[in-house]
């Protein structure tokens, strides 16, 4: 009985989850279209909607018709004013906290510094920032109901345990647990890459026809996300990927996560400036000298056919390229987007990328392969778990539990 009923549970939380997402999507929407667009039948979208409603998570409005008179129809549109959660970014010594609707808009930001080390300090810190922002901004809480967190390092998403966090020197960090012991809110995890493929799927994915996607964070960290069939891969697996660090064959670069040589201490944008600096006889044909090497410099040396700035790029599109063209054959893949600070050189890094790619990939698929700019930037991607918690109904169940 247990067992049939957690089934019971699934299904609930699953459809009301779809009916949630239709009705973001194509509000305002009439129950008719929406029990055709969610493929559930016309009882249970009743049911469904009807528990969205008294919980306030939906609302009718009436709406005009094209080409038919008289009345208007009366469509289902989400309702967020009021519904809020506390958006948690963590970068390089410093943190931000923001209130936000659910509609993504901000009520309030602060940032702060963040000089921290080790488990004990890091989430103590966490949490009395925490406790004084909703003291500070009471007059402005609402129905508060989540939290997300973003930031790079090695993560387990489902479970809110952190690994490894290099700046912090974080070991086997359960926060996600700690902090809804400490704030009673279910807590949300997840790198960066994730955040930014989710909210560009949920932001562009009508507009576009490719299904397999690769979305490639290159920055202080290396990191990707999969979409499958417009599916994200970790979603299915439950088990995070860790792009940036596979083992380059000839590469022995200390990494933060123990070992050496992985991908992200070859070719992040802080080893592409050592790479810079390492060849003094590349140099020598360079305009570049070793005072003026910044990323703003070796992007500007790009765009002038400086002879070591393009040999660099040429070493990291090569190296990445290796990699990815494994994943390509794999899955499949349509379009790679990169979100990245190489975005300022794309003109030549994407085809160098996209030519190194096809080189090593089966014609099948990358004859077919596109590379492109994300637009999405981490602030953007703010409102990306707690939407993804939204269509998937998990915590949507929560809030129709109270």
């Amino acid at each position: 009985m247990e067992n049939q009923t957690g089934h019971i549970d699934q299904i609930k939380q699953l459809n009301t989850g779809i009916v949630y997402r239709v009705i973001d999507q194509y509000g305002p929407i009439s129950r008719i279209a929406l029990s055709k667009q969610s493929q559930l039948a016309p009882a249970s979208i009743t049911k469904i909607t009807r528990e969205l409603i008294d919980a306030h998570l939906v609302k009718e409005i009436e709406f005009p018709v094209l080409g038919l008179r008289g009345r208007p129809a009366i469509g289902l549109v989400i309702e967020s004013e009021g519904w809020q959660f506390l958006s948690i970014r963590i970068e390089h010594n410093s943190i931000s906290l923001s209130l936000k609707q659910i509609n993504t808009q901000t009520i309030i930001e602060q940032d702060y510094p963040f000089n921290v080390k080790g488990n004990d300090e890091f989430s103590s810190t966490i949490a009395t920032l925490i406790s004084d922002f909703f003291s500070t901004y009471a007059r402005q809480l609402e129905r508060v109901t989540a939290i997300s967190i973003l930031l790079d390092g090695l993560i387990e998403p489902f479970s809110g345990v952190i690994y490894k966090l290099a700046s912090y020197d974080i070991e086997n960090l359960s926060l996600g647990n700690f902090l809804t012991e400490k704030t009673g809110l279910p807590t949300y995890i997840q790198p960066y890459v994730n955040a930014l493929a989710l909210t560009d799927y949920f932001s562009l994915h009508t507009k576009r026809t490719a299904k397999n996607i690769i979305y490639l964070q290159i920055d202080e960290i290396v990191s990707a996300a999969i979409i499958n069939n417009g599916v994200a891969l970790d979603s299915s697996t439950r088990r995070a990927i860790h792009f940036g660090h596979v083992k380059i064959e000839g590469h022995n670069e200390n990494c933060y996560c123990g070992r050496t040589g992985c991908l992200e201490s070859v070719i992040s944008i802080p080893a592409i400036l050592a790479k810079l600096n390492q060849s003094q006889e590349q140099l020598s044909l360079s305009n570049l000298t070793s005072r003026d090497i910044s990323f703003n410099h070796f992007c500007h040396g790009v765009e002038n056919q400086d002879p070591h700035c393009l040999y660099v790029l040429k070493y990291v599109a090569k190296i990445l390229a290796n990699q990815l063209s494994q994943l390509i054959n794999i899955f499949g893949t349509e379009l790679i987007l990169i979100n990245s600070p190489l975005n300022n050189i794309s003109d030549q890094f994407n085809c160098l990328l996209r030519q190194y790619c096809i080189s090593q990939s089966i014609p099948l698929y990358c004859n077919e392969l596109q590379i492109e700019n994300s637009i999405i930037t981490k602030k953007d991607s703010e409102t990306a778990l707690i939407l993804q918690a939204l269509y998937d109904g998990s915590l949507l169940l929560q809030l129709l539990q109270g």
